[in-house]
């Protein structure tokens, strides 16, 4: 689904796969019209909790097993996910931050050339905060590994106090209408734990609504010169809701 299929669909065009893409309707249509333009087959079913067969998951499983020759990369539980980030991202992060932190340290008398102090993301599959988390962790003890979740998500509150749950009640199955997540945000906020999210070392969680994401949307447009999305301005907007929070220098 979304970026992850996006991204295959290009390695499958390079390798001459045929790649075929179960995602939700609630999707945007740019998703889907990318995905044709790679050469996928884009099979849309309607949201639904995973336990439910109809899941895009499950759906997606279901076809991989129909199909003679069809590998099923399981996005939300294979752990190749979270190694990626692990011994690729985490590493790239380490790295371009000591380098920026070491040329603002030689050119300012005082300044912190220590690297990470903290790292923000919110999860989708639940790989990229996991894998970034282990990496940073083993180079630096006290980095804070912080996320950010949309409305609707459970991570918040299983991060704060060690249960999934979501404010409102609204992942009732018969009350989901659009976006199970109930934000504008796509691809980010679970109601379960990954198999990846599981490795993640988390300190603390940071909520973000719909409009503080579309505010940053815009300013980061308008100032910064940055076309993003709804989940990287909740990135951003997380970022600076936490970066207060830390101790002068940090």
């Amino acid at each position: 689904s979304g970026s992850t299929g996006i991204a295959l669909a290009a390695l499958c065009a390079a390798k001459g796969y045929r790649c075929v893409i179960v995602m939700p309707d609630d999707q945007a249509e740019e998703k889907r019209a990318t995905l044709r333009r790679f050469g996928a087959t884009v099979q849309t079913v309607r949201t639904a909790a995973i336990a439910n067969p109809e899941h895009y998951v499950n759906q997606a499983r279901k076809l991989a097993q129909d199909t003679p020759g069809a590998y099923f990369t399981d996005q939300f539980e294979t752990m190749a996910n979270y190694r990626a980030h692990l011994l690729g991202t985490g590493v790239e992060i380490l790295h371009q931050a000591a380098a920026h932190a070491a040329g603002r340290a030689a050119g300012a008398a005082g300044a912190s050339s220590d690297g990470v102090d903290a790292f923000v993301m919110s999860a989708g599959t639940g790989g990229t905060i996991a894998g970034v988390s282990r990496c940073l962790k083993r180079a630096r003890p006290g980095v804070k590994v912080v996320l950010a979740d949309p409305p609707g998500s459970s991570l918040y509150h299983w991060v704060k106090h060690g249960v999934c749950w979501a404010a409102g009640g609204k992942q009732a199955e018969r009350k989901v209408k659009k976006h199970r997540y109930d934000t504008i945000a796509e691809g980010i906020g679970l109601d379960r734990i990954t198999a990846n999210l599981a490795e993640a070392q988390l300190d603390d969680a940071v909520a973000v609504t719909d409009q503080e994401a579309v505010f940053m949307a815009h300013y980061l447009m308008q100032r910064e010169g940055l076309f993003v999305g709804s989940s990287s301005a909740m990135n951003v907007v997380a970022t600076l809701k936490y970066a207060r929070e830390m101790p002068p220098g940090r």
